[in-house]
């Protein structure tokens, strides 16, 4: 193990860096992490062993930091309000500093259930728990997925004109949802088990897949959106409740616990379900609970591969840094939770103050500019990181991400491009799929 200090060192450089990247619109640190080792390697800049170091800060300042972009750079057109998220309906009413306050409510309340969790329960719990419940991960992945089209919400059926159109609008949603989850699924599946993109590529073959569905897509949307130009308030204030605060921190950490132990399960998963368990109301309460989830999602993912008596490898971050250097020690579970401490602290001030930055200079031109720079910049991405036909991936992967936004569907059912594969692979039918699709 390294000295600590050099651990410090190598911490803040991660919260640096994560921070520098996180605030912008389709950057996700798992992708510019894989991009930074396959430009820059580890082991000549900066030691192998505190290559953990530094991801775990980074991804702790993702954790934070990405709600500047969620907030100030999702934006869409005003007729839009009641179709949008939270922090787009908090962005549009002049209110996006608050909407950051509130989620960082949230990420505060996070952080603190982690470490406590992490100094005194997981050591001695989530060993137990994992090993029983381990076993039925494919009843609780397909139960999931039933649950996700079971909970779909038309949000157009009283907006026809005729019974007749309203009907339509109303399962236009719900199969445009269906459509985007299996033709995710069979891009999934067809790069999971082929040899499309290069093998060179093994850690991040599905880099380009999840930046067309999440990144590219969502860029291309600010660019195509035509929202409002209006004045956001800068001022230090929050509407809501302690109450409110309390249940949505609870049910935000109960998905963000799921989906950090559990493989395949991610943070938007595990807030479906946490939220409809724990009854969550209100705007407030939604982006509190997305604070708490995230933080527990992400960091907390990536510290059970620090946690010697479980070792999980949870989370692209995880499987990257693994590949290169094994946290061994329970002295370095420890050092880590100090950093998480620390990063979290300094991604909170720069979170707060980079949010009150904005809403006092928020200009949506600034957004179609940027967006711009991003797009050229995740094509350059996923050209190093995968070669000509990691672009053709991104092309019908940001195709498909589309989609799911022309239903005005959940964008999470472009997660089938890795659910319907491993369930496919858990299932023992593989063989069957790659001949029935002439692969082989």
């Amino acid at each position: 193990m390294l000295p600590l200090s050099d651990l410090l060192i190598w911490s803040l450089a991660g919260v640096l860096f994560g921070a520098l990247i996180s605030w912008i619109p389709g950057f996700h640190i798992f992708n510019i992490m894989a991009l930074l080792v396959a430009v820059f390697g580890v082991g000549e800049l900066m030691p192998v062993q505190a290559f953990p170091f530094f991801a775990i800060g980074a991804i702790v300042a993702y954790a934070y930091v990405s709600a500047i972009s969620s907030v100030y750079f999702s934006v869409a057109d005003e007729s839009a309000v009641f179709l949008l998220f939270p922090t787009q309906r908090y962005l549009l009413l002049g209110r996006g500093h608050e909407a950051v306050l509130l989620y960082l409510i949230g990420a505060v309340a996070g952080t603190l259930f982690l470490v406590i969790g992490a100094l005194f329960l997981f050591p001695r719990i989530l060993p137990p728990i994992y090993q029983a419940t381990s076993p039925y991960i494919t009843y609780f992945l397909v139960a999931i997925v039933v649950f996700m089209f079971m909970s779909e919400w038309p949000k157009e059926g009283d907006r026809g004109r005729t019974p007749a159109e309203r009907l339509w609008l109303a399962w236009r949603q719900i199969f445009g949802g269906i459509l985007v989850f299996f033709l995710s699924g069979l891009l999934g599946f067809i790069v999971m088990n082929t040899n499309l993109l290069p093998t060179t590529s093994a850690y991040t073959r599905l880099t380009p897949m999840f930046i067309g569905f999440f990144g590219m897509s969502w860029v291309i949307l600010n660019i195509l959106s035509n929202p409002p130009m209006l004045e956001q308030v800068p001022d230090d204030r929050v509407e809501s409740s302690l109450y409110n605060t309390l249940k949505a921190s609870f049910g935000g950490a109960l998905g963000g616990t799921i989906a950090a132990v559990y493989p395949i399960i991610t943070g938007g998963m595990g807030a479906l379900i946490a939220g409809h368990m724990t009854s969550q109301r209100g705007d407030d309460a939604f982006i509190i609970s997305q604070g708490v989830n995230r933080v527990i999602y992400y960091v907390g993912a990536f510290t059970l591969l620090f946690l010697p008596q479980l070792r999980l490898t949870r989370g692209a971050a995880a499987w990257l840094v693994s590949s290169i250097y094994t946290p061994k020690s329970y002295a370095e579970y420890l050092a880590a939770i100090g950093a998480i401490l620390l990063s979290a602290g300094i991604s909170f001030l720069f979170t707060y103050y980079l949010s009150r930055f904005l809403a006092k200079s928020f200009n949506v031109v600034h957004i179609k500019k940027l967006s711009y720079v991003v797009a050229v910049t995740l094509v350059v991405i996923s050209y190093l990181l995968t070669g000509p036909m990691g672009l053709a991936v991104l092309f019908v992967s940001t195709a498909i991400g589309l989609m799911a936004a022309a239903f005005n569907t959940r964008r999470s059912y472009c997660l089938g491009g890795l659910i319907l594969p491993v369930l496919i692979s858990m299932t023992g039918h593989t063989g069957y799929f790659m001949h029935l699709l002439g692969l082989g």
